[in-house]
């Protein structure tokens, strides 16, 4: 099948209030850096078009993480949950991609590997949503085609882009991914402990 080079922008979750948790868990440190960095780091990495991070106003993650070459918005109204922090996103690329890729923050284990192989077969079928699998379990970051993005901003709560699945005609592209990094996010202090655990001294 001939290569299709994917069209496809990057947009970093990283606004959260990480209720959970009970602090910025972003900052965290895993690997010698911020967690939020590895997730920045294999975005820049990949062959996505362009990123952009979406953070909290008023907050330490700027100055904590390298998001050179990289779109910064600040989440006016986080409290408002995450589809407020996406639309923001969305808002800020939507007029520059084919489909737009939903990455999270607390995802320290993502791979630049993995993004172009979601973002290819995007570029492949681009009417469809594309989300990694692995054992029948669905992970992130997950793609929107821009024929989508109207109903992304029609969404209110504490809820991703998600719920648009269960539309009727929806089509989405499931991808076999080998790799753990989009089945591991960390929102809990015992998962971020698990995840030093497991794979602090281990390459992804």
């Amino acid at each position: 099948m001939q290569y299709v080079s994917p069209n496809v922008s990057g947009v970093i979750l990283a606004a959260g209030t990480a209720s959970r948790m009970g602090r910025d868990k972003l900052s965290l440190p895993f690997r010698g850096l911020p967690m939020l960095q590895h997730v920045v780091n294999a975005a820049r990495e990949s062959c996505l078009k362009n990123v952009t991070v979406v953070i909290p106003r008023d907050t330490e993650l700027e100055a904590a993480v390298d998001l050179k070459g990289c779109n910064v918005v600040c989440s006016p109204h986080r409290e408002l949950g995450q589809i407020e922090s996406l639309q923001s996103g969305l808002r800020y690329v939507m007029d520059d991609s084919d489909g737009c890729m939903v990455l999270l923050g607390d995802q320290p284990l993502i791979t630049a590997k993995t993004i172009d192989m979601l973002a290819g077969a995007f570029a492949q079928q681009p009417e469809c949503w594309v989300a990694p699998v692995q054992e029948d379990m669905r992970g992130n970051p997950i793609i929107i085609p821009s024929s989508w993005y109207p109903k992304v901003f029609e969404l209110e709560g504490d809820t991703g882009a998600r719920p648009l699945l269960a539309s009727p005609g929806v089509a989405l592209r499931l991808v076999r991914i080998h790799e753990v990094g989009p089945f591991i996010d960390v929102d809990t202090e015992l998962q971020y402990q698990r995840l030093l655990d497991k794979y602090e001294a281990k390459s992804a």
